[in-house]
Parts: structure tokens; C-alpha cells; sequence
């Protein structure tokens, strides 16, 4: 697993429990801020996760710059998701990360025992509706492999 992390500042009171929460541009904006406000009830140290996906990077691989604008995208992602982390006094981190979403959410909860995860519900679409069917979508696998409580928030759209 690749994994970048950049922290916030430490917050006024230590974190009395862990949230983890899966972040990109579709359906984690709403996930986003739904973390945040239970962060803040909770004093817990939100754990701020971006998996690079397919909706990351340039649609052809061949270009001289595809690595360039995939890091430019994902960095793009970590700015907005700090931005938003600003309503927070403290205890977050931001993660960037390659590989598997459900095994790298999960390896992260794991690390910080956190209470839960937090995800966007599934995007619309029939990709998204064979990837539930299948198993294969990220809230499916966390719910029904995972050991750990899942919060899925639905989009804003």
C-alpha cells in the first residue's frame, strides 16, 4: 500500500476516539463534512482518506505528463479536503493513497482502533450497480467483510 499523510495541527483537547473516512470529489464531499461535524461532537481525531482512482487520472496513459496530472489531481484532491478540514481546531491527518479503497480504509481504521468509517454512498450508474451486485464496491465490502461499524452518507445530489 502507497500512503502519503499530511497532518493538521494538534488540536485544543487530545482525541478521545478515532473516525476514518473515505474522501473523493463524487460522493465524499458529503462524507466529508458529515465527518467533520461528528468529529467535532466526539473529539476525534478525523483520519482523512483519498484513494487514487480512475477518475484521478488522464484517460490516455501514453502522454509524456500522465504522472504529472495524476499527482497535480491528487494534490488537488488533498487541497479542497484541507480546506474543509479548516472547520475542524485540530486532530485530522490527510491520507493519499494507491491500491485497494475497502482493504486501505479498513488498514487504517485498524491502525488508529477507530470507532468507524465513514463513506459516500455508491455512485449512481449501472457500472456502480453491477460493482454492488458483484460485491465489489467499496461500501458493500466494508459492510459485509469488515469488522467495524460503517456509516454510508448519501450524496447531496
Amino acid at each position: 500500500m502507497s500512503l502519503s499523510r499530511t497532518d493538521g495541527p494538534p488540536g485544543p483537547t487530545p482525541a478521545t476516539t478515532h473516525l476514518v473516512v473515505g474522501y473523493d470529489e463524487h460522493r465524499g464531499r458529503a462524507a466529508l463534512t458529515h465527518a467533520i461535524a461528528l468529529a467535532a461532537r466526539l473529539d476525534a481525531h478525523l483520519h482523512v482518506v483519498h484513494v487514487v482512482d480512475t477518475y484521478d487520472t488522464p484517460v490516455d496513459p501514453d502522454t509524456d505528463d500522465w504522472e504529472q496530472r495524476t499527482g497535480a489531481r491528487a494534490e488537488a484532491e488533498r487541497a479542497h479536503a484541507c480546506a474543509e478540514l479548516a472547520a475542524l481546531p485540530g486532530n485530522w491527518s490527510f491520507y493519499t493513497a494507491h491500491g485497494d479503497p475497502a482493504r486501505i480504509l479498513a488498514a487504517i481504521a485498524d491502525d488508529h482502533d477507530a470507532a468507524m468509517i465513514v463513506i459516500g454512498a455508491p455512485r449512481p450508474g449501472l457500472a456502480a450497480l453491477v460493482e454492488r451486485l458483484v460485491g465489489a464496491s467499496v461500501s458493500t465490502r466494508l459492510v459485509h467483510h469488515g469488522h467495524r461499524p460503517v456509516l454510508v452518507v448519501p450524496g447531496t445530489d
